[in-house]
């Protein structure tokens, strides 16, 4: 799965359209737009923010043999 993927997966199990994301992270739409079809990278910053709303690490969004876990139900 690319990085890409992870972010739209993540994304929707949120119920969270792309401009939701956008406007968590202080982006466009077509920013988000942009990562979840693999035309552009997340900063650094983007994907720490990332990691912290979505509950996963950021390893596990950059790397493409890493699965997405189900977030634990406390």
């Amino acid at each position: 799965m690319t990085t890409g993927e992870k972010i739209a997966a993540l994304r929707k199990e949120q119920g969270m359209s792309q401009e939701a994301l956008g406007e968590k992270l202080s982006l466009s739409r077509q920013a988000v737009s942009k990562w979840e079809a693999d035309q552009a990278v997340p900063t650094m910053d983007n994907l720490m923010e990332l990691s912290k709303l979505f509950g996963v690490p950021v390893d596990t969004l950059l790397r493409p043999d890493a699965e997405l876990m189900p977030k634990a139900e406390d």
